[in-house]
């Protein structure tokens, strides 16, 4: 008998490090834009399945620390780009140009059966 528990206690610890394994995960952001120039970034998402895209919600805000006012802080469209080969990204733009050198924001990500909070700084070049 003790021996049948401790094949589904393995059996079970597999399973949930193999599924925990596989969550949706953020990358870096790549920044496509410079200082002075509307915002354009992406974060690539690893590991999404279809299920966790379609019930993907995601919310950008200030950080704390940030240090530009909230005047200065540009206004940010973050749009899912959905890929069916390679890994699905978020498209992170704004409608005005951006007039700070660095941009700290949060990212918080939440779908069906996880959540993430990730905060990001960008370094925004001035254009050559």
């Amino acid at each position: 008998m003790a021996k049948k528990i401790a094949y589904i206690a393995v059996v079970l610890s597999v399973w949930l490090i193999q599924s925990s394994a596989q969550a949706l995960a953020l990358t870096e952001a790549r920044l496509n834009s410079s200082l002075n120039q509307t915002l354009d970034a992406t974060i690539v998402l690893l590991s999404a399945t279809s299920a966790e895209l379609d019930s993907l919600n995601v919310y950008v805000s200030r950080t704390s620390n940030s240090t530009s006012s909230p005047g200065i802080w540009p206004q940010v469209k973050v749009e899912l780009v959905r890929m069916e080969k390679g890994n699905s990204y978020l498209k992170i733009t704004s409608k005005d140009n951006v007039r700070v050198p660095i941009l700290e924001f949060l990212l918080e990500l939440t779908w069906s059966t996880g959540h993430i909070q990730r905060e990001y700084t960008l370094l925004l070049n001035p254009a050559h």
